[in-house]
């Protein structure tokens, strides 16, 4: 069977796609700050050190978006254990005074 032209409308996107802005840097796991003020970003992967986000850098230079992203691993929620009560040390050490200086003169 064929289809009638005008039948089935395209879609339409409602929000543009995240893969038409290139990949975000600061998810990536090859990011990387740098001691250098003037290149304080750096990819690890491709090994370059720029003033601007990496994958800024790669779009300017080579006309295309970052082809060596990866996401980073998903970082694992530690469970809330409870805040323990400070310790009685001071009390039943006695192997050496506590000596309390006031540093406001």
């Amino acid at each position: 069977m064929k289809a009638e032209e005008g039948a089935s409308p395209e879609p339409k996107l409602s929000k543009p796609s995240n893969l038409s802005k290139g990949p975000n840097c600061w998810d990536c796991r090859y990011l990387t700050t740098t001691w250098d003020v003037r290149a304080p970003y750096g990819c690890k992967f491709m090994g370059f050190r720029s003033r601007v986000i990496p994958s800024l850098e790669v779009l300017r230079t080579d006309g295309r978006f970052c082809g060596a992203f990866v996401a980073k691993p998903p970082v694992e929620k530690k469970t809330a254990q409870p805040v323990e009560q400070p310790s009685d040390r001071q009390k039943t050490d006695f192997r050496r005074p506590v000596v309390r200086i006031n540093l406001i003169t």
